[in-house]
């Protein structure tokens, strides 16, 4: 797997990109938050990845780069769907799921238990605020802004899939449905579909499709 550490430069055209939420992982069973820590796939995580795999088959004549988060949840989801469509896996730390500082491994209760004050003014001002110590929202948005950026101009006209983790995947797509904050569930391995000529032209076609998960 190659690694790219982050992007600068000029926006071009793009075909056609298929985003991945990564497969579950034993804290997402438990709701807790993960931001950075390299958590694994379980088993259901790994079972959704091979669904994935199956679902995007049909274009794999088509795309011509598979992008994904440098983390292990994403990169291990990625290789799955690698496999299937005979695609190199890019990683590129820019994917990677928001900050959440000191949260990071904890449950929404124990947040709130542990960090009231913090807890409160983030749920405020999340654009503002960073949970934990971590990343603002605005500064999830303009990472994913970047990222977006960065695979416009390295693939540019070309069809493909990006696999990164619901914040950031969540915080991109409102921004392109010009949504303040984002309204709306990413599953573990649903599948959303952008597609657009410029970074200021990408459109949203569908969000979490998730039928080829259905009896899992």
């Amino acid at each position: 797997m190659q690694a790219i550490a982050g992007w600068k430069g000029e926006l071009s055209s793009l075909a056609k990109i298929f985003l991945v939420r990564h497969g579950e992982t034993q804290w997402n069973e438990e709701k807790r938050y993960q931001g950075h820590f390299d958590i694994p796939l379980n088993h259901r995580g790994r079972q959704q990845a091979e669904r994935v795999a199956a679902e995007l088959a049909n274009i794999g004549a088509s795309a011509g780069f598979l992008v994904s988060s440098d983390l292990a949840r994403a990169r291990d989801t990625a290789a799955v769907v690698g496999k299937q469509l005979q695609l190199p896996v890019i990683c590129c730390s820019l994917w990677r799921e928001r900050c959440h500082g000191r949260w990071e491994g904890l449950t929404r209760e124990e947040i709130q238990e542990l960090y009231p004050e913090e807890w409160r003014k983030n749920r405020a001002n999340p654009h503002l605020t960073p949970p934990g110590g971590g990343e603002t929202l605005a500064e999830l948005k303009a990472r994913a802004i970047e990222a977006m950026g960065w695979v416009l101009t390295e693939y540019a006209g070309q069809t493909g899939i990006i696999v990164s983790h619901g914040g950031v995947l969540r915080t991109l797509l409102a921004w392109i449905a010009h949504q303040d904050t984002p309204r709306f569930v990413l599953n573990n391995g649903g599948i959303s579909v952008i597609k657009g000529e410029t970074i200021d032209e990408l459109a949203v076609v569908t969000i979490n499709e998730t039928a080829h998960l259905a009896d899992l």
